[in-house]
Formats: C-alpha cells, structure tokens, sequence
C-alpha cells in the first residue's frame, strides 16, 4: 500500500505522542513493504490555522492524489481531517481519521461533526471517544520496549512530566515532594533520545491527566522503563494499566506512601503492547480484514 498521513505539525523540541506515533508506524508499515509519506500542515504547506486551511489543504490534496493515486489518506486528529470533509467529502472510501484526544473548548463542536461524518472509519486510541462515536474502532497506542527499558541504575526521584494535559500543577507536586523527604524530578524538555535515562532515575512516577488527555504515552514509558511504583489515574488509557490509582492531587500524597512495588517492565513484555500489533490492526481495518 502506498499510505499518506496528513498531520498538523511536526515539533522542533520535544516528542509528543502524536510524533511518536507517526515514527513508530512509519518503522512498521516500511518493515512490511508498504510506503509511507508524511506531510505537516504547518512545516510542510505554511497554513497555520485550521480555517486558513480548509481550501488550500483539499487542493493540495487533490494534486498529490492526481499524481501519486495513494491507496490509504490517514489523517491525525479532526483539523487534519476537516478540509477533506467541507464543504462536501472527498476521497471518502480512501480516508480513514484517528483521534489522539477528546478536544475541550469550542472545538469540541467541529470535533464531534468530524468523528460523525467519518463513520466506521474513525480511529482512536482514546476510551472516551471510542464510547462517543458509535462507529469508532478503538487501537491502543503503544511503546517501544527496545528504546524504553530497565537500566540497572539507582533510582532516586519522584518523577512527573510537565504536561499541559495534567490535573495538577508543578507546585503542587513539589510541596508534596517536601512532604514526602523524596527529591522530585520535573521531567519536560527533555530530548527523546534521553527520556529512558530520565524515566530510570525515578523510584516513583505520578501521572494524573485530564480525562480528555488521550494516548497515555507517558505512563508506557514508565512502565516500560521499570520504574517501580506508579500512581495514576484512570484517564489517557490509565483504566487498563495495573497501577496505583486515586481520582485527584488531593490524595496523592497518601497514595504515594500506600503505593506498592510492581514489575511494571515485565507487565509491559507479558502484555504484548508493541507498535507491530497497532500497525497490524491498522492494516487489517485499511485493507478491511
């Protein structure tokens, strides 16, 4: 097959989920002989707001289809997705969607237009939108067990990622931190390439999204790296993962002190979270198997 994904950017600093993501089935689809190109709205085609790129998008689309007639349109979140739907849908049979997150705000209604026209084929690695859109097709994301894994070292930090997504704010996970005698470790800006090594100086690691969050890809990773004690939520995928859980910040410190050593990277291998199984059920719904 020969696959288009359409995103909307590509980050200059950081790895995101939607970026990982891409690298990852990229990696796969290659591997099994099929081609994969990858177009930024905003990197590649200069738009930089999802009204200024309805038009412009849908005829650049037009073009590279006239030329190079891919078999499969794969389209990242709902902004990429809108410019091939409005005014009228085009390309339908070849157009699948996947959704990252549940958008929150205003676009919440553009949204939810979007995962309705898409029908059967709207994809998503997010709970909540899986219940939302009757015809959605659930795929777990998932995370690399090569790239993220025990290291042997000594672990020492309370550790948690500075997301927009968090349900608690970077003072309030310090003073718990303090209260607790255990030094914390604020992980954000960090390369990827360095991101294993962070994950592996952590003793413990927190995470407690917005239920709108998405992915869950940080949680994978801390778990696949090894770290021992986990406390999260049932958000962002967190329902399914064997960890601690409370529902807010506010009983996180007695969480913390209650949470129990678990195997966590064992769990991960045993549970077979790979990016060739999500590559494969992608495959099997493109080529409808």
């Amino acid at each position: 097959m020969k696959i288009l994904v359409l995103v909307k950017e590509r980050k200059k600093k950081g790895f995101g989920g939607v970026e990982t993501l891409l690298k990852n089935i990229s990696k796969e689809f290659e591997e099994k002989g099929h081609n994969v190109d990858i177009i930024s709205r905003t990197d590649d085609l200069k738009l930089k707001n999802t009204a200024q790129s309805i038009f412009p998008l849908r005829k650049k689309v037009r073009e590279i289809m006239k030329e190079k007639n891919y078999d499969i349109i794969y389209t990242q979140d709902w902004n990429m997705a809108l410019p091939l739907l409005f005014p009228y849908p085009i390309f339908r049979k070849k157009h699948f969607c996947f959704f990252h997150a549940t958008q929150k705000g205003r676009g919440f209604f553009v949204q939810f237009l979007v995962g309705n026209l898409m029908g059967k084929r709207l994809l998503t690695g997010d709970r909540i939108n899986e219940k939302r859109y009757s015809g959605a097709t659930l795929i777990e994301t998932a995370v690399d067990m090569n790239e993220f894994k025990p290291l042997n070292k000594k672990r020492t930090y309370l550790g948690w990622t500075n997301k927009p997504s968090e349900n608690m704010t970077k003072e309030q996970i310090e003073r718990i931190g303090k209260n607790l005698g255990i030094p914390v470790l604020i992980i954000e800006n960090i390369p990827h390439e360095k991101m294993n090594e962070t994950y592996n100086k952590c003793k413990i690691f927190v995470g407690l999204p917005f239920k709108e969050a998405g992915g869950g890809v940080t949680y994978m990773e801390a778990m696949a790296a090894g770290i021992p004690r986990i406390v999260g939520n049932i958000y962002s995928e967190g329902y399914k993962f064997p960890f601690d859980k409370i529902e807010n910040f506010r009983n996180l410190e007695e969480a913390i002190k209650n949470s129990k050593k678990r195997d966590y990277a064992k769990w991960m291998r045993e549970s077979g979270i790979t990016w060739e199984r999500h590559t494969e059920k992608l495959i099997n719904i493109f080529t409808g198997k």
